[in-house]
């Protein structure tokens, strides 16, 4: 039996400041617990972190009640599933998807077209490159492969509710 390649979910910081937020801090929070439900990898980008991804992990852990008080981000860096990057991204993490409610047309695929490329080789789900673009994010932004927009008419969703939908449907439909 083959495995399938893994999923990265990639959080961007795209605020001119890579200062770490409490804003951050709860979407990590929303974000590792669907990882670790779905077995997707989390990186996170540009945010302002200095430990490894195990000691962000343990030393974040006691400030959030999301995701069973933030075990859930703890076992994913435990599985070696939680990684913090700088921007510009490395090339090893498969084809780069910017989830965006405005995608480029000559770049846009639906939900099913990633999942069935999902089967075959490592992608990277890239959420929150919409809402401020630094010359890094536009760099990503143009040098992606492909854009997901999850509502297929232009809405923009919470990043959250984004993460969750693209993710269940790439569950369901695999």
């Amino acid at each position: 039996m083959s495995v399938a390649p893994p999923i990265n979910i990639v959080l961007v910081n795209s605020k001119t400041s890579d200062r770490f937020t409490d804003e951050h801090r709860r979407l990590i929070a929303k974000f590792s617990p669907v990882c670790n439900a779905y077995n997707f990898h989390l990186i996170l980008v540009n945010f302002e972190i200095k430990l490894s991804s195990l000691a962000f992990a343990r030393e974040m852990a006691p400030s959030t009640s999301i995701g069973n008080g933030g075990e859930a981000l703890v076992n994913l860096a435990k599985k070696g599933k939680l990684k913090i990057e700088k921007l510009p991204l490395k090339h090893n993490l498969g084809k780069m998807i910017i989830c965006t409610p405005k995608p480029d047309d000559s770049k846009k695929k639906n939900i099913k077209e990633i999942t069935a490329m999902s089967k075959k080789e490592t992608i990277s789900l890239v959420f929150g490159c919409d809402i401020k673009h630094n010359k890094n994010i536009r760099i990503l932004i143009k040098s992606s492969s492909h854009h997901l927009d999850i509502s297929n008419k232009g809405i923009r969703l919470s990043l959250d509710t984004e993460l969750g939908a693209i993710t269940t449907m790439i569950k369901n439909l695999k």
